[in-house]
């Protein structure tokens, strides 16, 4: 049965099944990526979350071994939310969130996007950690584990995940905190899409925290000394109630090396943290920004990440900040090819890891810092050179520390399992043999063995 004929077959069965093909006029629009440097063509496109014909899809493309991709918000810089010539299962339309106030659980279908959540829960004064540009799918977040303004607060994104609806390879439908899938609600907490079809979600509600947010920036000369003393602070002084993520960039006209030092401090009563955050910095600080309105500092990364562009990305997760790393991370700073590019690092706060009593397949759960080196640029005539850049600095990170990659910022050629899952103890790979033998979903960060 060739493509063509079974998603005919589909829609005929099902109503509410659409299937967008190649001749159609709103495929060229929709089977479009975040990353533009994915350009990639499904044999065709189907939008549904009827479970009698998402059992029916599992089947043929396990039994014709058919690439299919599954997407949410198709945010992800590999370009997973596609594939050349395979199926594409698009769950974007699917937005709908439920809370259920009697188990604290927000029920959030698999194509809901960060803004979609924050509007729908934080009206109610409650909240999931989530990342930080609001068109990101949530679905893809969660399943490579969640980094945001309230890490240090209530954890990853994948730590509040309590229950989810997966369709297995089998077509077997299975609830994943039920007994006996305990492997699986851990390996959904950061394992990647590699277990089934997540079809709802399942988080904890947590209280919507009071938030002081805002950007402290400092230009050229005082760039590396402020990094510093902003690393030793974070080491020694930083509470967990303080999320900090610096970025080193350039002025996108006049191409001056700028550090903006954003930050989140959640349920302070006077601010003292963020004051005794300046007195570290001994250089002269400029507020460029300062707000109290979570929903508003949920999208102040857009500006910077959010329109689709090509993209090339790479993550570094070292154990720790040595004494050279603010010169050279400054360095990679002072060659940044464009004014899309920059170094962010997240501070992947331990203090928070006293309180977390979550098992998770996180690799970076241990980790106290994440690197982002990110270049986007618009014309492919430009890629090896943005490229480049972020490969060279990524690499200078590598050799000077051991470190693992955050799956979530991780381009498709280093589709390794040792770089982006933790697997000492073998549970990964018995939870993929487990629910998905045959390795049908494969179109992801890949455990393979």
């Amino acid at each position: 049965m060739n493509h063509r004929y079974f998603g005919d077959a589909l829609i005929s069965k099902y109503e509410d099944v659409s299937i967008i093909f190649p001749d159609d006029s709103t495929y060229e629009k929709t089977r479009q990526v975040y990353n533009r440097m994915h350009d990639l063509y499904p044999s065709m496109i189907i939008q549904t979350l009827n479970r009698a014909a998402l059992k029916e899809i599992v089947s043929f493309v396990t039994a014709n071994d058919i690439e299919l991709a599954i997407r949410g918000g198709g945010h992800h810089i590999a370009g997973f939310g596609s594939t050349q010539g395979g199926i594409l299962l698009d769950f974007s339309p699917y937005n709908d969130i439920v809370i259920d106030e009697n188990h604290k659980v927000a029920r959030v279908l698999p194509g809901a996007r960060l803004k979609d959540v924050d509007d729908a829960l934080c009206q109610h004064g409650y909240v999931i950690p989530t990342g930080t540009v609001s068109d990101t799918g949530i679905a893809g977040l969660t399943l490579g584990g969640g980094i945001g303004w309230l890490l240090g607060k209530y954890g990853y994104t994948c730590e509040n995940l309590v229950g989810a609806d997966v369709l297995l390879a089998t077509g077997a439908l299975v609830r994943a905190e039920d007994p006996g899938h305990e492997d699986l609600l851990w390996a959904l907490r950061g394992g990647g899409g590699n277990f089934g079809i997540v079809l709802e979600f399942r988080y904890k509600l947590s209280r919507l925290p009071s938030v002081y947010c805002g950007t402290l920036e400092f230009t050229e000369n005082d760039v590396e000394a402020a990094l510093s003393d902003l690393f030793e602070y974070l080491d020694n002084h930083c509470p967990s109630n303080l999320v900090v993520a610096p970025v080193l960039h350039r002025h996108k006209n006049s191409m001056e090396c700028m550090l903006s030092i954003d930050f989140c401090l959640s349920d302070s009563i006077d601010y003292s943290e963020i004051k005794n955050l300046e007195e570290y910095l001994s250089q002269t600080i400029k507020h460029t920004y300062l707000t109290s309105d979570f929903l508003t500092w949920q999208s102040w990364s857009d500006e910077r990440f959010a329109q689709p562009m090509r993209g090339y990305w790479k993550s570094v997760c070292p154990e720790i900040m040595g004494e050279n790393m603010p010169h050279l991370l400054t360095d990679w700073q002072k060659r940044i090819p464009g004014p899309n590019c920059s170094v962010m690092i997240e501070h992947l706060n331990p203090s928070r890891r006293e309180k977390s009593g979550v098992e998770s397949a996180l690799a970076i759960k241990t980790m106290n810092y994440g690197i982002l080196f990110s270049a986007r640029w618009t014309s492919s005539s430009d890629d090896a050179k943005y490229v480049s850049w972020v490969k060279s600095a990524a690499s200078s990170i590598t050799n000077a520390a051991e470190a693992l990659s955050y799956s979530n910022y991780t381009p498709d050629e280093e589709n390794t399992k040792s770089s982006v899952f933790s697997n000492s103890d073998n549970r990964l790979s018995f939870t993929k043999k487990k629910y998905d033998p045959l390795n049908v979903f494969r179109r992801n960060h890949n455990i393979t063995k």
